[in-house]
């Protein structure tokens, strides 16, 4: 059974910690396929490219797309970003990236900057442009594993679901507060006693380990745990230190 959205998010975060979390960043991973099984080929000619659908985890700042590709390129590639699922919505981003996949196997970055809601759906599109080749390959996940969307395909007969999944990450400049910060006290929300967390009132807490096991909040070990909160309707994350 897949994981549910918010527990993938939380997995997916501590498995970049990392390199999405720094004294100065807020950018988490949201949603994410890396299940790579096989690869599709993609044509450069006019009227033809791919989209996927996902579904927003997290309320915040869309700040950039990977998206797996597995043969040589160095070209142009435009990216947009639209509401609800396919590329009739409401276009929210709209930029041409410089690519350059020197082998296969590459994860290549595309930064946006549009602002998404949690639970909403969106679709990120790639058109090919100059100097991709003909066919490009796209990786791709066969067993269909992401539960939020779906890859798409786009040529001058129509618009056709592949019924599987592009390998793809997207990063979230997000509202949540604390994440960069491992305080051992964040009066507001929790206070810690002890090897225990114990939320104020009116905050509800979940906690997980960084391999995303939901824990309990008490009888802690030292080390850092990632807590989710919510109050007033908002959700917050923030990495807790138990010393």
């Amino acid at each position: 059974m897949p994981l549910p959205k918010y527990l993938r998010t939380i997995v997916a975060f501590a498995f970049l910690l990392s390199t999405s979390i720094t004294a100065s960043s807020q950018t988490i991973i949201d949603q994410y396929d890396s299940t790579y099984t096989a690869g599709i080929s993609a044509r450069t000619l006019s009227g033809y490219s791919f989209y996927q659908t996902f579904t927003a985890g997290i309320t915040g700042n869309l700040s950039r797309i990977d998206i797996g590709f597995f043969n040589y390129i160095s070209g142009t590639g435009t990216i947009e970003v639209y509401e609800n699922a396919g590329v009739n919505g409401n276009l929210l981003y709209s930029g041409q990236e410089t690519l350059l996949c020197p082998s296969g196997g590459c994860m290549l970055q595309f930064p946006v900057s549009c602002n998404l809601v949690a639970g909403n759906t969106y679709t990120f599109h790639f058109t090919p442009g100059a100097g991709i080749p003909d066919p490009f390959g796209v990786q791709a996940d066969f067993s269909n594993s992401y539960p939020g969307g779906e890859l798409f395909l786009i040529d001058p007969s129509g618009t056709y679901p592949f019924n599987m999944d592009a390998v793809f990450a997207t990063y979230m400049d997000s509202k949540l507060t604390g994440i960069d910060k491992p305080e051992l006290n964040h009066n507001s929300f929790y206070t810690i006693s002890a090897s225990s967390i114990i939320m104020n009132e009116n905050v509800n807490g979940e906690l997980y380990a960084l391999d995303g096991r939901k824990l309990k909040m008490e009888g802690l070990r030292s080390g850092i745990y990632l807590l989710r909160a919510t109050s007033l309707g908002k959700e917050y994350l923030f990495k807790v230190c138990i010393r």
